[in-house]
């Protein structure tokens, strides 16, 4: 069959047509058998001629009788030609119904299918480097505007996925190059001097060596990052308490290297359902930092509770806080900071926005209480179902006090 015999145009033409000619041959065939069938051995010359041959009496009893006889037999030809004639107008005039239905339904499916003509066209312009195109269909809240709609907020999400995207691999770039960077240029200058002695390709080497763990920090974590964006969770039974537990005693070791003091308080939180691998690993690195920014002999709480319906965790520290304007930037991809001790070279900068990605992916959020010079609380909020009762309690005050 050619192209246009198998478009979604034709077949619904077909169906129009074959809808609006089967009524008609319908309508046309009952209006023939009901005329028919209304007139049948129904003759009126019978009356009229019986009537008329009573006026003159008896003696014309015979010719009444082949008179009649005559009369019926001859309105009967009369009846049964003009039903035939009927019949004959009825299938000439179907036969010249069924193109015009066939135009008609070609037109009337047109017309239908303009719209979904319109999302085709916007699909076929768009191109991957330009997601900005929206078809923004006008007309009645029916199955076709809706359908434009979602195909609509469908390049939005591709849109704002392409365009983070681009900025992850900008910032990733950034990160990996600065590094390199480094090694290139002290490799160059040691390897340009001819004096240069083994202090100096000593110094050297611990540049590039630090240029190496941070690297190695920052790929380990853009996987972490890929690897929680792409796959799905494994929702299991997570034991809150021993999670914490668990968590506070792996961070003992190294904070007590600078008197650091860890607790874990969650006895009083019952198990709940989720993706317990990802809880743990955004807690470490909530804990983590923690570790790294607490000063010398102070202490680190981790706990976590129920609020309202939802299930908390966090991480209390006393180290040199957040100001109020940095504070909706540390979920961000590669922020640092530049108070004390932030600006780590060895570190990613993902930490906090892997935190934020677990959060998310069990429909959460995630909530910074801080003020420069007063430590900082980091909060992990995730609703004991899906969806969600209401909104984290993020207005209520401070679960770990």
């Amino acid at each position: 069959m050619p192209a246009w015999a198998r478009s979604v145009r034709f077949r619904l033409a077909l169906v129009y047509s074959a809808i609006v000619f089967g009524l008609a041959a319908l309508l046309v065939v009952g209006v023939y058998f009901g005329v028919s069938k209304s007139i049948e051995g129904q003759l009126m010359s019978q009356d009229i001629v019986i009537r008329e041959f009573r006026r003159l009496g008896p003696v014309v009893a015979v010719e009444q009788t082949v008179f009649t006889q005559t009369y019926e037999t001859l309105e009967s030809l009369v009846t049964q030609r003009t039903l035939d004639r009927l019949r004959d107008i009825s299938v000439i005039g179907l036969a010249g119904l069924f193109p015009v239905s066939v135009l008609i339904g070609w037109l009337v499916a047109g017309r239908a299918l303009r719209p979904i003509e319109k999302v085709t066209s916007v699909a076929r312009d768009i191109q991957a480097t330009d997601l900005s195109r929206r078809i923004e269909l006008q007309g009645p809240d029916d199955e076709l505007k809706r359908l434009a709609d979602t195909f609509d907020d469908m390049l939005a999400r591709i849109e704002e996925s392409a365009e983070s995207q681009r900025a992850f691999i900008h910032d990733t770039s950034h990160e990996l190059r600065n590094p390199l960077a480094v090694m290139a240029t002290n490799l160059d200058v040691v390897m340009a001097d001819d004096d240069a002695s083994v202090d100096d390709y000593r110094t050297v080497a611990d540049v590039v060596r630090r240029s190496i763990n941070r690297i190695t920090s920052t790929v380990e974590d853009l996987l972490t990052y890929a690897r929680r964006d792409a796959r799905s969770q494994r929702i299991d039974r997570v034991d809150v308490a021993r999670l914490v537990d668990e968590i506070a005693a792996e961070f003992r070791g190294p904070a007590s290297e600078r008197q650091i003091l860890v607790e874990g308080k969650a006895e009083d939180a019952p198990p709940f359902r989720a993706d317990g691998a990802a809880l743990r690993q955004a807690l470490q690195n909530l804990v983590g930092n923690a570790v790294r920014l607490a000063p010398v002999a102070s202490t680190i709480e981790i706990a976590a509770g129920s609020e309202q319906g939802w299930r908390w965790f966090g991480v209390r520290d006393e180290g040199p806080g957040i100001g109020g304007a940095d504070q909706p930037l540390v979920w961000q991809r590669y922020w640092r900071g530049d108070g004390p001790g932030r600006a780590d070279p060895e570190r990613s900068g993902l930490g906090l926005a892997i935190v934020r990605q677990v959060a998310e992916s069990h429909g959460g959020t995630v909530q910074l209480l801080s003020a420069e010079g007063s430590g900082s609380t980091f909060l992990i909020w995730i609703p004991e179902s899906r969806p969600a009762a209401g909104p984290a309690p993020l207005n209520a005050p401070n679960p770990m006090g």
